[in-house]
């Protein structure tokens, strides 16, 4: 059998099925732009981390060198400090970050994190490392996360980029308790079968929803909006999973009723205030969308770790429904922050008159932060904010079609309402690759040829969420008439 790692370990502790069947490589992989950039984002934060130990050594090669070499450096009373140590103790694998010698006999657990906030998953991460590490270094003595300083800035040194936040109580407290389930975890994952599947509130997002408690089920709970944990529990205790199967003394909300007579009498829904949402529309209107990048090592100076950076607009305008008359885009240089320069730019396209339509709340945040950022110009940008109109918003109230399964979000619910309008042609066709597409150029990984075609396609893409906008206000007007 395989050995059990830190991922399977703490998944088995999450949903024992879900385990069992990434034990055997049955959880599709994500090998995506996006994926391979977070990987790439996260090894620069950790070859940060290791120039503040200047005598570290790294540790490498296949496993079984890598753990005889931690364990001869661990032994050489020299070396204080180690990189990347690997260790082993009755099938379980676990590597750790860093590991410094702080005495004689004493070591000390580094965890390098991305993040800048404490969370729970980061002392059950360095938990299950110091648990396996002890079994070969009894003498670990102090654990310690490094977090991102929301202070640092690009340009600042090296030291100024870490927070230390010395965890040892939780850590060794949690790995105590990860000892006696060590038979446990073996026990789930070499099992001939999964265990018996048991409905959570995680499931809803999990990759194996639809062949595990999702199976078999149209519209399932989870397509109620907004289900809380008590309803979700009360329903479960009854075996209740398919909407179709809700009783009718179960208390739901007036937007969850709505979901389940739309299922039950295979109808849309249509309020009678979505004509006048739609009137309060002022024309020419302008339909706005961002795409911004966030990285968490700053590309510009005087950026913090994870600063959203809004990179790119498309707007377009219209004097009626459908009436394209204008169209503006604009995609920054990547070399630098253009921010001033697009707010400038809004402010000259949007003018005073006129709604501004969104979908999503993202843009008017984005709009209120550039407000904060340059004060010179937040009276106005204040002002554009005054006249953003949210459809998102709108169709969360006033319109359900039961192929939403319970989404509101415009991938989920484009594809429903304007079939003929689709991403899948598109080299670029989500907003998480489109960060990671600009991130790169701005990084400098991609030569001339290769940043003149990744902007292109990014301007592709977000015209095309601009174009839905225009798409989906002539068809929920359409739609209003009905009612």
């Amino acid at each position: 059998m395989k050995s059990i790692n830190k991922n399977l370990f703490l998944k088995t502790l999450e949903c024992p099925v879900f385990a069992w069947h990434l034990y055997r490589g049955l959880v599709p992989k994500d090998n995506s732009l996006t994926d391979d950039f977070l990987i790439m984002e996260a090894k620069k934060i950790h070859d940060m981390a290791k120039m503040l130990f200047p005598d570290g050594i790294q540790v490498s090669g296949k496993f079984e060198e890598a753990l005889q070499q931690t364990k001869d450096l661990i032994k050489d009373k020299t070396v204080k400090t180690i990189f990347e140590p690997v260790f082993e103790y009755d099938g379980f694998v676990a590597k750790a970050d860093i590991l410094h010698r702080t005495g004689n006999n004493l070591w000390e657990i580094i965890e390098v994190k991305s993040g800048n906030k404490w969370k729970h998953k980061y002392i059950s991460d360095t938990a299950y490392i110091s648990l396996i590490a002890s079994k070969t270094i009894p003498s670990i003595s102090k654990a310690t996360l490094y977090l991102l300083s929301k202070d640092f800035r690009l340009g600042n040194s090296i030291e100024e980029l870490f927070n230390e936040v010395d965890c040892s109580f939780d850590v060794f407290t949690k790995a105590e308790d990860y000892s006696i389930l060590l038979d446990t975890v073996k026990d789930v994952l070499f099992a001939e079968a999964p265990k018996k599947k048991k409905l959570k509130m995680p499931c809803k997002n999990c990759s194996l929803f639809k062949q595990c408690t999702g199976e078999g089920i149209e519209y399932h709970i989870f397509d109620l909006p907004r289900l809380s944990q008590l309803v979700f529990n009360k329903l479960c205790e009854n075996k209740i999973y398919d909407i179709k199967n809700l009783p009718e003394d179960i208390e739901l909300t007036q937007m969850q009723k709505v979901v389940k007579d739309c299922v039950i009498n295979d109808k849309i829904y249509v309020s009678f205030d979505l004509k006048t949402e739609l009137e309060k529309i002022v024309f020419p209107c302008y339909y706005l969308d961002f795409e911004s990048v966030m990285t968490i090592y700053p590309l510009y100076n005087n950026i913090a770790p994870h600063t959203q950076v809004l990179t790119q607009y498309s707007i377009h305008k219209c004097d009626a429904i459908e009436h394209i008359i204008d169209h503006f885009e604009y995609i920054a240089d990547h070399k630098q922050d253009c921010r001033k320069q697009i707010a400038k730019k809004l402010i000259e396209i949007l003018g005073t008159q006129g709604s501004i339509i969104t979908y999503s709340s993202a843009e008017k945040q984005i709009i209120e932060k550039l407000a904060v950022l340059y004060p010179e110009l937040a009276q106005q940008l204040e002002a554009i904010t005054e006249r953003i109109v949210d459809f998102e918003q709108i169709l969360r109230t006033n319109y359900y079609d039961k192929r939403f399964h319970g989404r509101t979000s415009i991938k989920k619910v484009l594809p429903v309402m304007i079939p003929q309008m689709n991403y899948s042609e598109l080299e670029i066709g989500e907003g998480d690759v489109a960060l990671s597409a600009f991130a790169y150029m701005a990084m400098g990984l991609y030569d001339d040829e290769k940043v003149k075609e990744t902007k292109q396609n990014l301007l592709k893409y977000c015209e095309q969420d601009t174009l839905a906008l225009v798409e989906m206000h002539k068809f929920l007007y359409e739609a209003s008439k009905n009612v």
